[in-house]
């Protein structure tokens, strides 16, 4: 994944990591070589005579008893200048908790020592009237997070550590730094976010911006409607956005990806798209030729007949074969690395293999071309103003017999032909080519994703073990996923989870033969077999044995959300789409009535169908999700269909003893 270019509040969410800095417990770091070396990029004094530091209110709206409040927010400050390429910033917190002393005790300044500077102003905690100063030039350490690693990508970030003594419930952390640089590959192009509110209740925000006047700066309110105060100067112009006793987000849960909750305002200098497009076709370019390695694989695939065929063989070799590693140094952190070398390491971050994959499709006569995303934020950046930090995320758009086809390089496992790979809902890209203004919206997959689960029951006696066969067809991308897991998992791994599944519903379970698999690769179909004996499959009530059928995979798409009453959309799964089909041979006859139910709204479509032919049940139950989202007010007839369908779950066979 790409870096982000500038800081989202939908992304960052602790109450103190708006500003570069932030308090947290456990820090998980080491020590790097070269100690000495960074912390000659680690300075000590006083800010800028530009800078005009504010002082906090000791009052807060924050009850110290209300639980999950550990510390209360007094003021978040930051002042940038635009001119002088600095910024400011200044963090007031109250510690309320035990828990609170635990997590903001020690400080984390995130900086890159190839191009930034950090100065250290200030850090105190203050007991009533008096501070006590913490500034220990000897305790300042540099350390690398291992969160890199585990990400799977390597960039030259460090962070200024201090561990504070003696921190103290109901002490106040005051603490303020300075940055000085930014990344040349964005060419002198700005771009801030401000904040209007945090997590919780903030006592003050203030955003300050010292602007050169020959320049527009472009402010985009999101979720608010403020405008900054001015003050004209000679050759600049000073905004101040500053907001008293903010309150907390209300956040609901199970909200879509595209919907921002949160209100804050986006600067930027850029005008248009276009302007941004011209960016980055800069950093979407080499001018060194292909390696000899490389021009002799696109030979190879040169001679595959199709074009259609030569996309996918190629997209298979960037998919499966180029791992995914990010080496985010330097440039690298937005740049794409030369294809050459992305091809000759077999690694690359989501920006290098889609460079990789439009590089080759253009030497083979192919369109293509790389297409910025967000892969948080999604069709929500069509309300932004157009920035270089409007994406995390690069895939391509390859043209093919006519068409338009948006492929992510970076998902693993992909078959079938191009009509039928999945892809997630990015909403709208910046497709990077000559001629480009605008956002261009990505339509949603119309790639097949359907999994059809159908158990086969063999029910004897009521002191007989029953036989269970549970086959399994996925198509698309659920077939991609299953594809996935078991190439990757150990299959004892995945025999014990799947046993597990059905433990639930039939406790006396255990594995009759090993999972079987069948993959038919180009209808891109993952086919799985299961077989089972179950000791207890009838439980004893009185004078009766019961026998129940319960379908659990269609129970999980039923869950209700933990925000009921809602004034914010809901998330629903899409694409989803699952059969299950259950066929229980019986000892003997049954009378058992036929039904079918349909339940419908603007989120989902369920139907429930049932029969007895002759000594087999028939169960059918079949869930398709409609939309990605409902709006608040239709969540009230959404819930209430949610438990219609629960109360068709399940079906009981009862044998009663006779004397």
């Amino acid at each position: 994944m790409m870096r982000r270019f500038d800081f989202h509040p939908r992304l960052i969410r602790s109450v103190t990591s708006w500003f570069r800095c932030v308090v947290f417990a456990g820090i998980v770091a080491m020590a790097i070589p070269g100690r000495a070396s960074y912390l000659a990029a680690v300075n000590f004094g006083l800010p800028d005579s530009w800078v005009k530091p504010q002082f906090f209110s000791q009052q807060s709206d924050v009850n110290p008893t209300t639980p999950g409040i550990n510390d209360s927010l007094l003021l978040q400050e930051q002042q940038i200048n635009a001119l002088q390429n600095k910024a400011f910033f200044h963090t007031d917190l109250q510690v309320l908790t035990i828990d609170g002393v635990q997590r903001d005790s020690t400080l984390k300044i995130d900086f890159n020592p190839v191009y930034e500077s950090v100065t250290l102003h200030w850090v105190r905690i203050w007991r009533g009237a008096q501070y006590l100063d913490r500034l220990d030039t000897n305790k300042v350490e540099i350390v690398q997070d291992e969160k890199d690693e585990e990400e799977f990508t390597l960039n030259e970030e460090k962070s200024v550590i201090l561990v504070l003594d003696d921190v103290r419930v109901g002490d106040i952390i005051d603490y303020s730094y300075s940055i000085q640089g930014r990344n040349p590959v964005f060419g002198g192009h700005f771009s801030a976010i401000v904040p209007v509110q945090m997590e919780q209740p903030a006592g003050r925000l203030l955003t300050r911006v010292i602007w050169p006047r020959q320049k527009t700066l472009y402010a985009q309110p999101h979720g608010c409607s403020v405008q900054a105060a001015t003050v004209a100067g000679k050759d600049t112009i000073e905004y101040d956005w500053d907001f008293r006793q903010a309150p907390g987000i209300e956040s609901e849960d199970s909200v879509p990806a595209w919907y921002d909750p949160e209100q804050w305002i986006q600067l930027s200098d850029f005008k248009s798209w276009a302007e941004v497009n011209q960016w980055a076709l800069q950093l979407f370019q080499t001018t060194s030729p292909l390696s000899s390695a490389l021009s002799q694989k696109i030979a190879g695939w040169r001679q595959i007949e199709g074009q259609e065929q030569q996309i996918l063989a190629v997209l298979r070799f960037v998919q499966d074969d180029v791992h995914y590693f990010g080496t985010e140094l330097g440039a690298g952190t937005v740049k794409p690395t030369d294809p050459s070398t992305v091809y000759s390491r077999l690694y690359g971050d989501c920006k290098d293999k889609s460079f990789l994959l439009v590089t080759v499709l253009r030497a083979l006569g192919i369109q293509a071309y790389p297409v910025l995303v967000n892969a948080m934020a999604r069709r929500g950046i069509a309300n932004w103003v157009p920035s270089t930090g409007a994406f995390d995320h690069c895939i391509a758009a390859v043209q093919c017999d006519g068409q338009t086809f948006w492929l992510d390089p970076t998902i693993n496992y992909q078959r079938g032909p191009l009509a039928a790979h999945y892809l997630p809902d990015y909403g709208y890209g910046l497709v990077i080519a000559p001629g480009t203004r605008q956002l261009t919206p990505i339509p949603q997959t119309t790639g097949q994703s359907e999994t059809t689960t159908t158990e086969y029951f063999v029910v004897r006696g009521v002191s007989e073990p029953a036989d269970l066969k549970v086959v399994t067809v996925a198509e698309g991308g659920d077939a991609d996923a299953l594809r996935q897991l078991f190439t990757t998992t150990k299959p004892d791994d995945i025999q014990q989870h799947y046993t597990h599944f059905y433990s639930a519903s039939y406790p006396g379970i255990r594995v009759s033969s090993p999972i079987e698999v069948e993959d038919d690769e180009q209808q891109d179909r993952f086919q799985t077999t299961e077989s089972y004996s179950i000791d207890n499959m009838w439980s004893r009530d009185r004078s009766r044995y019961e026998c129940t059928f319960y379908p659990s995979a269609i129970s999980a798409r039923l869950g209700k959300p933990v925000n009921t009453d809602r004034n914010q959309p809901l998330a629903i799964p899409f694409p989803d789409h699952q059969i299950l089909r259950t066929e229980a041979t019986l000892p003997s006859g049954w009378s058992y009535g036929s039904s079918d139910k349909t339940i419908s709204d603007a989120a989902f479509t369920f139907r429930k169908f049932d029969q007895v032919q002759a000594n087999k049940l028939v169960m059918q139950y079949e869930y398709q999700s409609l939309a990605d989202s409902i709006s608040p007010d239709q969540v009230g007839e959404h819930l209430q269909n949610l438990d219609q369908c629960s109360q068709l779950l399940g079906d009981t066979l009862v044998w009663r003893e006779t004397k």
